[in-house]
């Protein structure tokens, strides 16, 4: 009778997704750590539902592979004698043998995301939580070959974080509003940042010069500019772009083209989308719906923009944080030059725009 107990319990610990209690430091970042390897921003852990999960490709690093059959929308873990398969597209998972779990995976940030500590005790790892001091907190996933306690380990790693954290932020100090709550007010002495963003596929004079001015940006496309031009979109995601979808028409029928062609060409899933504002209501239903941030733009210049100047009259008196939406045109590359030229002379910061800046 204890053993038939025993082997209920097991069952349950298995199937549970394991609820971890993020008392957060306010920062609004979870790094992700492996020993003591503090991960890059890419694999930031995210919390669905007050569950902790991190990118499936984390654990590789523990013999813990991954694989993804986009055919079937079916993400793999597996090791030497164990295997997980997650259907994204139903939210079921089982193994090997077809034996059922109570557990998903999602698509988050563009990428597969599981379920921290369940993966971890189905795989024999463990895992912490570590509170930080400011610049983010750690998610620490472990294989007892770890060699700083967790308190040694955050010392070690506080700087690094705060590396991270000004470069996820855009260099905005950690005590102040972070941008997505920032307001304009009268003070001269307002840090000014924006994000910039394009719709349409850049030319490669185009990303040479972000590139030039370490400015990172997102470019929204739609599906038939993303199978027109695959080879732009792996060199937009390798230089550390964002990429959205540009939504002209109908939600419904576009975005779900557009992002498998992006996986497609790029392995990453976007996550942003935006519209002209004739249908922004539809496509912000449809992104809540979906798994989507809806991205709607302070300012939107117009497609007739042809020169710097046009651009720069709506950043000369920018205070606080705002987004801007260009179109790419024949004209954007030549100009393009002039205007970052322009925000590194005002001291504007170019910050990525994100889902959370959405």
């Amino acid at each position: 009778m204890q053993r038939r107990i025993f082997a209920v319990i097991l069952v349950i610990l298995l199937s549970a997704p394991f609820v971890i209690t993020a008392s957060a430091d306010s920062s609004g970042l979870c790094f992700t750590a492996t020993n003591d390897t503090l991960l890059e921003l890419g694999y930031m852990t995210a919390f669905v539902n007050g569950v902790s999960y991190v990118p499936a490709k984390v654990f590789s690093v523990y013999g813990v592979y991954y694989n993804y059959f986009d055919s079937k929308s079916t993400a793999l873990l597996y090791s030497g004698n164990k295997q997980i398969f997650f259907e994204l597209t139903t939210g079921n998972s089982y193994d090997s043998y077809y034996t059922p779990y109570s557990v998903s995976a999602v698509f988050k940030y563009g990428q597969v995301y599981v379920p921290v500590a369940w993966v971890c005790n189905y795989f024999g790892l463990g895992y912490s939580y570590i509170n930080g001091t400011g610049y983010g907190d750690i998610l620490r996933i472990k294989n007892g070959g770890e060699v700083l306690t967790d308190s040694q380990f955050l010392e070690a790693a506080t700087s690094l974080m705060r590396s991270r954290y000004n470069e996820y932020y855009g260099n905005v100090d950690p005590v102040s509003p972070l941008p997505s709550q920032t307001q304009p007010s009268d003070s001269e002495t307002d840090t000014a940042s924006a994000s910039l963003s394009f719709i349409g596929l850049p030319s490669d004079k185009m990303l040479e010069s972000m590139d030039a001015y370490a400015v990172k940006v997102c470019f929204f496309v739609t599906a038939a500019e993303a199978t027109a031009s695959p080879d732009t979109i792996r060199r937009i995601y390798g230089s550390g772009h964002s990429i959205g979808i540009y939504c002209s028409s109908s939600p419904e029928s576009e975005c779900t083209e557009a992002a498998d062609v992006i996986f497609e060409a790029a392995q990453t899933r976007p996550i942003l989308l935006t519209s002209p504002t004739a249908i922004s209501k539809s496509c912000s239903t449809y992104a809540d719906a979906n798994g989507y941030a809806y991205f709607q733009p302070a300012t939107v210049l117009p497609i007739s923009t042809k020169s710097a100047a046009d651009v720069k009259s709506k950043l000369n008196d920018i205070k606080g944080y705002t987004s801007f939406v260009v179109s790419v045109t024949d004209y954007t590359e030549d100009y393009l030059p002039s205007v970052l030229q322009f925000l590194a002379t005002k001291h504007i910061t170019v910050i990525p725009l994100r889902e959370t800046l959405v």
